[in-house]
């Protein structure tokens, strides 16, 4: 390939990213002039006077040339930003002073997720992140392209991608002309999994921990007014603004949820304000959490979050936050999404069987470690299951994790003070980094021992896919088992 093999992105695109620098700045000007707009209304300008006609001139002349300079530096950059689908890379070329050249192997990548800023929703424009197994600061980003060629690219790197993990050493990215997009995998139908409705996302942030902080709040600032301490509620605004920011954004970022599964990927498309389409690998997904707040109970809604192998649901623009696959679904949805995450029904049965009871292959906590867990002492333990080992915990808000026997990375025993006076040891298996963290706190000591030898047996098994471990490929990102 040649400098002529890589393509330019959209030319509003750094108008896109500077667009709230610009709205800013004009932000400022407009304040400075409020009190002089006020008092023209009101009839009590000192007019324009000569002094004040040269100051308009000099804002004027300041806001022009901010026009300006903003246009030229966003087609500089504009000229300076190109990407190519090379051989075994994708390659983004960026700066004029500064140059970038950064790129991302076919083979590490992980996701390829759309994402639709509001500014760029308005322009018709798209953003296209690759998510890559060498962690955030090697992700790439390729914005903006329109929508179609935004799809386009997508579709074409999750097919190369997928090429190169079949063993293709040598995928040919110009199958089609890399100037329209097309993708080179076939028009392939996403199967519906489960929608969440918006009247179920509002109706679970108003049943969230925030709103109910909100309520409190509400009713502790009528007390202090009634009772002549009214100054006092001023103190609650910067508390109340964050726990209303909070509740409000989780609203527009699970707004239309809409999962599919195409091929071996989850799809996922979400969002009131921003929109985002997300992918995830299903033979990279590593554990899997499903957690039920208490007020939540009556409904019998639960949330889904996955540890996804270098790859993050949210990403980071996103923050943390955004760890959650799935914010809020019934226990059916949960099931079925399950499922399709670990491709065993068997699996499936054993999570059902958790959450509705306790089986009798359950392994608990002793009697003596209720003074620990008073509440949640029957609720505790495992479940070593055919292909994962199950976990279940939690008084108040319910939590049930799986991780199957071949993703196991390790396996620590932990002991405290507490737990060595009453022979109690914490299980914790540890996973990909990821809002899943599977343990198992004060069994037996006796019983983590034998947690510990099983799990070592049967993960070693399953990752060089000898008969009687749980997987049936040698990879470690196998999620498909046989019976």
């Amino acid at each position: 390939m040649t400098d002529e093999d890589f393509v330019r992105v959209h030319p509003v695109s750094p108008f896109i990213r500077g667009g709230l620098v610009v709205l800013g700045v004009f932000g400022y000007l407009l304040s400075q002039q409020l009190d002089t707009i006020a008092g023209a209304f009101a009839g009590q300008g000192d007019g324009p006077g000569e002094g004040g006609g040269r100051w308009l001139l000099v804002q004027a002349g300041v806001v022009a040339l901010v026009v300006v300079g903003a246009l030229v530096l966003g087609l500089v950059s504009w000229w300076f930003t190109r990407y190519r689908l090379g051989e075994d890379s994708i390659e983004m070329r960026s700066g004029a002073l500064f140059r970038q050249h950064r790129q991302v192997r076919y083979d590490r990548i992980q996701a390829v997720d759309i994402v639709r800023p509001l500014l760029a929703r308005l322009t018709g424009l798209s953003e296209v992140r690759v998510e890559s197994a060498g962690g955030g600061d090697s992700h790439l980003s390729i914005a903006y392209l329109k929508v179609a060629d935004a799809e386009g690219v997508r579709e074409r790197l999750l097919g190369l991608a997928h090429q190169v993990e079949l063993g293709d050493a040598s995928p040919d990215p110009q199958t089609d002309d890399s100037r329209t997009h097309e993708a080179p995998v076939g028009d392939r139908r996403a199967e519906h999994v489960l929608s969440v409705p918006p009247g179920r996302v509002v109706a679970s942030v108003l049943l969230s921990s925030e709103v109910l902080f909100l309520a409190v709040l509400a009713v502790v600032a009528v007390v202090l007014v009634l009772v002549g301490l009214a100054p006092a509620v001023g103190g609650f605004v910067p508390i109340i603004a964050l726990s209303a920011g909070r509740a409000l954004m989780r609203l527009s970022r699970w707004w239309g949820l809409t999962i599919g599964l195409r091929g071996t990927t989850l799809t996922s498309q979400r969002g009131l304000t921003d929109t985002r389409t997300s992918s995830v690998p299903l033979h990279r997904v590593q554990a899997v959490a499903i957690e039920q707040p208490w007020l939540w109970r009556r409904q019998g809604w639960w949330s889904l979050k996955v540890n996804v192998a270098g790859a993050d649901i949210g990403s980071a623009s996103e923050g943390a936050s955004d760890s959650e696959l799935v914010p809020v679904a019934t226990t059916a949805e949960v099931m079925r999404l399950l499922e399709v995450l670990t491709a065993d029904a068997t699996t499936t049965a054993e999570v059902a069987s958790l959450m509705q009871g306790t089986p009798a292959a359950f392994v608990g906590q002793p009697a003596r470690a209720r003074r620990l867990h008073p509440f949640a002492h029957r609720r505790i333990g495992y479940l070593a299951g055919e292909r994962a080992v199950i976990t279940r915990g939690g008084w108040l808000d319910h939590t049930v994790q799986v991780v199957p026997w071949g993703r196991i990375q390790s396996m620590t025993l932990v002991q405290g003070p507490l737990s060595r006076r009453m022979d109690l040891a914490s299980v914790h298996f540890v996973s990909t980094v990821g809002p899943v963290s599977p343990h198992v706190s004060h069994l037996d000591r006796a019983a983590a021992e034998r947690l510990r030898g099983r799990t070592e047996a049967l993960a070693s098994r399953s990752r060089r896919g000898e008969p009687g471990g749980s997987a049936c490929f040698p990879s470690p990102d196998t999620v498909d088992c046989d019976r």
